[in-house]
């Protein structure tokens, strides 16, 4: 049996170490997660766009910006649309950037979206932070929509 260099084996087990303290997440990144609850009352535009905002939230609360990325797609279910669209939450602290990926059900008017937070569109308090929200909603008339806003942002140090 060859047994290694007591030198090469140190350099081994240093680098390998070395890497897990480079690249794995800071602790406290990840201890500064906030969980999301508020209230989202938004209006369609009807031009591809929607603005609305977002109370009882805290740190969330302001007004709402979103654009469409994509058209309503067909889904299986003859009257439910799959989309994606961005949304900017413009709040005291700063701008905060999400993707979107939603469902909407036209015969009831029910929607529900991921909402995955861009660190890098992110800006102010929000620059960084990672996390993801949930909405769901309903709407009478497709241009008045109110929905539930949960899940969580990890701030950044």
């Amino acid at each position: 049996m060859i047994k290694p260099e007591p030198r090469i084996l140190t350099v081994a087990v240093f680098t390998a170490l070395m890497s897990l303290f480079l690249f794995a997440p800071k602790a406290s990144a990840l201890n500064d997660c906030k969980n999301v609850h508020g209230v989202m009352r938004i209006t369609n535009n009807l031009d591809g766009t929607t603005s609305g905002t977002i109370s009882k939230s805290g740190r969330l609360d302001g007004s709402t910006q979103s654009m469409f990325t994509s058209g309503f797609t067909p889904t299986p279910e003859p009257l439910t649309f799959s989309f994606t669209d961005d949304l900017s939450v413009i709040t005291s602290e700063g701008i905060l950037v999400t993707h979107n990926v939603g469902i909407f059900d036209t015969a009831h008017g029910l929607f529900t979206a991921i909402n995955r937070i861009d660190p890098n569109l992110s800006s102010g308090e929000f620059a960084a932070a990672t996390g993801v929200l949930y909405v769901n909603g309903s709407t009478a008339d497709g241009i008045n929509l109110r929905a539930a806003l949960t899940g969580s942002v990890c701030f950044a140090d």
